[in-house]
């Protein structure tokens, strides 16, 4: 399981990887998926600008009566991991990509 630090004030989060490393990144959105459940992906922050960065997808919870108590999972069956992944990507040709329609506009 993954913590963060004032995800809605920094949209960054801190991830505590499995050998206790702290990984600073940068919150890309928080998106619906399958089954109801939402999801969060992240890029790290630290970047050397080749290639494409990195980006993570945890399962993202946040209890309705305490905006505070957020929590990060791992992703942990392969399945899960494709469904969440195609949400991503709806996600971004929603929020980031125009259609023809919009350029045209």
């Amino acid at each position: 399981m993954s913590d963060f630090d004032d995800i809605f004030d920094k949209d960054e989060v801190t991830l505590y990887l499995d050998d206790d490393t702290e990984l600073r990144c940068d919150v890309i959105g928080i998106f619906p998926g399958p089954d109801d459940r939402e999801y969060i992906a992240v890029t790290p922050q630290e970047w050397d600008g080749d290639g494409d960065p990195d980006v993570y997808l945890y399962r993202f919870y946040e209890n309705p009566e305490d905006e505070n108590d957020i929590r990060l999972d791992d992703i942990e069956t392969d399945e899960e991991f494709e469904a969440a992944s195609k949400a991503y990507d709806d996600f971004l040709a929603d929020e980031y990509l125009l259609d023809a329609d919009d350029e045209e506009e």
